[in-house]
Parts: structure tokens; sequence; C-alpha cells
């Protein structure tokens, strides 16, 4: 037990020191996302979900999404997955869809994880945004109940206006699975758009909870 909390102690130290030395340069925001999830057959999962993306600096509520995905595994490493996302923000609404496969391989209480993903959006003048996403991640399970993790993603823009890398994001934090039912993350993200005029940084507490029946 001593162990355990140890590790959490020193994962939230490490979190606060990124998010203070990335936060003089960024914007700051809070991310949260509770959801439902189940498996009506085996093999398939559902999750349905609602985010809300807050500015930090003002408390404001900036963007809301609601959110459908649909997965299929086809081994224990490999799987599919197609989802649908309707986000509210400022400037207006906007729909998403998504379809992507994701590898993962274990050693022990390390995994590696690979995801690819194609995403297609609408935007409120009637433009549309294509992207390709690839992330990479590694988890380790600290004993049944904690585990942390890390991620690195970037993205590419496939439009009129842009063909091209432009945004990328990292991830660390730490997921509370005390039972098959409760999970609850907690995470510190990253994320720096480039190769665009104006580009935005974000620094990003991100709290998330999903029920699994």
């Amino acid at each position: 037990m001593m162990t355990m909390t140890k590790h959490v102690l020193t994962l939230l130290a490490f979190l606060a020191i990124i998010g203070s030395a990335v936060a003089q340069h960024t914007d700051g925001a809070v991310w949260t996302y509770t959801g439902v999830k189940f498996e009506p057959i085996k093999d398939i999962s559902v999750e349905v979900a609602e985010e809300f993306r807050y500015n930090a600096s003002v408390a404001d509520l900036y963007q809301s999404n609601s959110h459908a995905q649909i997965s299929y595994r086809f081994t224990k490493k490999i799987k599919a997955a197609g989802e649908y996302r309707y986000s509210v923000r400022d400037g207006g609404n906007t729909h998403r869809w998504g379809f992507g496969l994701s590898f993962r391989e274990g050693f022990g209480d390390l995994d590696i994880g690979f995801r690819t993903k194609y995403q297609y959006s609408t935007a409120p003048d009637g433009g549309e945004g294509t992207a390709w996403r690839n992330k990479f991640s590694v988890d380790y399970t600290l004993n049944k109940d904690w585990a942390v993790f890390g991620s690195g993603e970037i993205f590419y823009t496939l439009s009129n206006e842009l063909d091209q890398f432009d945004n990328q994001r990292y991830e660390a934090g730490i997921d509370f699975s005390p039972n098959k039912h409760h999970d609850l993350t907690v995470s510190y993200i990253y994320d720096h758009e480039f190769h665009v005029n104006e580009p935005q940084r974000l620094s990003i507490l991100s709290i998330g909870y999903v029920y699994s029946f």
C-alpha cells in the first residue's frame, strides 16, 4: 500500500511540475468526461458520454461534446472502433465521424499501444475538416486498482486549405478502477498546434469517469 501511494504522489507531483512549467506560455483548460459503457454481445462494446470543456482562467464553458462509440475486438490485441461526436461551441455546432484501429501488446505489468484514426467533421461555415491521427501509449499497472499511463499523438490535417502535420498532444495520468464497473481517470494534457497562423497551446486538466454495465 505504501509503495502504491508513493507512486501516485510522485506522478501527481510530476504532473504539477509540467503544468506549471508550460502554463506561462499556454491557455489553461479543464475537460470533464462522464460516460456509460456496456457490451451487448461478446467482443462488441458501446460507449455513450458527455464531455464539457472549460476555460480555466474565466471558468467559462466553451465547448460541450456528445459522444457515441461502438468497438469490436478482433483479438486481445487488435480492436476497431467507429464513433460520432456532436459539438456545441462558440461560433456554431459541428458533427464529427471517426474510424480507428488500435493494437496493444503486453509485457507483464507494462502495456504498449498504438492507435491510428481517420476523422471527418463539418464546420459552421459549411467547410469540412479531415484529420489522420496517430497515437502511441504506455500503461503501467501498479496493482489491481491503480495504473499510470502516458501517450503522444500527432495530427495530420487533410483539407482544401491544409495538407500537413499541424497538431501534437501529450498526456500523462493515473487511472483508478476498484472493480469492473467504475473507472476514474485524472490526467494532464499538453496540446500544441504548429505550422498554422496563431497556433494555440493548451495546458489541460482532464477528469473522466466511465461506468460499465
